[in-house]
């Protein structure tokens, strides 16, 4: 690390409401270093499967800065900043260590299979309720946040209605 970045510190910024990227562009243009962790999610619009790009931390985003008195009223009135998060008369601070982990985590956001939806014709397995264990093929999905899934149960295929977050993706 050199001397220049021990002295930075990490700050954490409310963004308006949608407004990260926005935040994110007036302060980079300013040469303020920001960090905005995003998230790969597919999403179900209008019965069709949409790769969607979101903010890791909804109306958050972190900014570095060498002097923070000097940069207060620079990022307080940047077009997208609502205000400095602050614990009482302090701001919000974060380490290098915590950004790091933030930025490694967010390179690796692709793995992240827990946000991926099901395909029809995939084979998923149940890990709640009542057929927790079992193998089901997914069927179709069902709004945003369902799908109709048939078990094998009994030597009868049974469709039945769950969640995303009662099934795992078997790939």
């Amino acid at each position: 690390m050199s001397t220049n970045e021990k002295k930075s510190i990490w700050y954490v910024v409310r963004s308006k409401p949608r407004q990260e990227q926005r935040a994110k562009l007036n302060l980079e243009n300013q040469g303020i270093k920001t960090c905005l962790p995003m998230l790969d999610i597919e999403k179900i619009k209008r019965g069709k499967k949409t790769l969607a790009t979101e903010p890791l931390f909804p109306g958050y985003l972190f900014i570095e800065v060498d002097d923070f008195t000097a940069s207060f009223h620079k990022v307080r009135n940047t077009f997208g900043v609502s205000k400095i998060l602050m614990f009482g008369e302090r701001p919000a601070t974060l380490s290098h260590a915590q950004i790091e982990a933030m930025s490694e985590l967010n390179e690796a956001k692709e793995k992240a299979q827990k946000y991926a939806l099901p395909q029809s014709g995939e084979e998923v397995e149940i890990t709640e309720g009542p057929f927790k264990g079992f193998l089901a093929k997914v069927v179709k999905l069902d709004g945003e946040e369902r799908c109709i899934v048939l078990i094998n149960w009994l030597s009868q295929d049974v469709k039945a209605q769950l969640n995303f977050n009662e099934i795992r993706i078997n790939r």
